[in-house]
């Protein structure tokens, strides 16, 4: 099913216990499987079926059925499907923080207190070809099935078994050293890019022009629209339907708006126009994908 977060404003899981799983399947048809976003949390994105290209910030990783990538909070990361039957991964989400102790300890002074500090980094990518990695995505996996069957305490399991999977990624030696991340210019750029993002989500159900989100950014309408798909890999107002047909897709699958109120609410005027871009991009009419999704499954 179609999932796109780019920022995160909604909460994943519950307060007390802060970790969701997406299960994401893409038809061949669709080119950009993840759209450019960042969050707060800690992702391992774990690819079962196709192939796909994914980046994180500026550094570019060709992944492998069976493989994962584990992006840090506040690091913009996207992925493009290479396969030719579709690709379906897993996004597993959860705050880091959640893991530490609630009072200093050695495990939390040696250990975690380094990577929310920023000073240590878990390996992004995990290889199917490389033995050690093997080892790390067999946790993974055993992390997905046991989220998947849900059995007595199965939340206590999944804490614990991220905690093996640091513990073990210390163990191999396969801890990263956090240098100062990317140049000035490129810090920069994340960082308005971020903030256009964040307008044109507030915004969406409102009419906006390239004028108006380049001035956010203070660039020029040339400069914004070459800046804005330099960084995202989609035009400005690509992207904005992209946001607007993600919001139609959820009111629909909520099973409380029909068609032309979902449209209406997600800043389409012309039902005809709002279908062709939801056609577009879920490879199915908004009533077929409402038939098909509104019980939320």
């Amino acid at each position: 099913m179609f999932e796109h977060r780019y920022r995160e404003v909604k909460l994943h899981g519950q307060p007390e216990f802060p970790l969701h799983i997406y299960h994401v399947e893409h038809q061949a048809s669709v080119h950009s499987i993840l759209p450019v976003h960042w969050h707060n949390e800690m992702e391992i994105i774990y690819l079962a079926r196709g192939t796909a290209v994914f980046n994180i910030e500026d550094r570019e990783f060709a992944v492998q059925a069976g493989e994962a990538l584990i992006v840090h909070p506040g690091e913009l990361h996207s992925g493009i499907g290479t396969a030719c039957d579709g690709t379906c991964y897993s996004s597993i989400v959860f705050r880091l923080s959640w893991l530490s102790s609630p009072q200093s300890d050695r495990i939390q002074e040696l250990y975690f207190d380094l990577i929310l500090q920023g000073t240590a980094r878990l390996p992004a990518l995990l290889s199917a070809a490389d033995e050690v990695h093997s080892k790390l995505l067999d946790w993974v996996r055993e992390l997905l099935s046991r989220y998947e069957r849900r059995s007595t305490a199965y939340e206590m399991s999944l804490k614990g078994l991220l905690l093996q999977f640091i513990a073990d990624i210390y163990q191999y030696g396969l801890m990263e050293s956090s240098n100062a991340p990317g140049s000035r210019h490129g810090r920069e750029y994340n960082r308005q890019i971020k903030q256009v993002l964040a307008y044109m989500e507030a915004h969406s159900s409102e009419k906006l022009e390239l004028d108006q989100l380049a001035s956010v950014v203070s660039l020029s309408r040339s400069h914004f629209c070459t800046f804005f798909k330099t960084l995202t890999g989609m035009r400005p107002m690509e992207y904005l339907n992209y946001i607007r047909i993600n919001k139609a897709a959820s009111l629909l699958r909520s099973g409380s708006y029909n068609v032309l109120e979902a449209a209406l609410e997600s800043g389409y005027q012309h039902v005809s126009y709002f279908s062709k871009w939801f056609k577009f991009y879920m490879s199915m009419t908004p009533s077929d994908y409402k038939a098909r999704y509104s019980s939320g499954l």
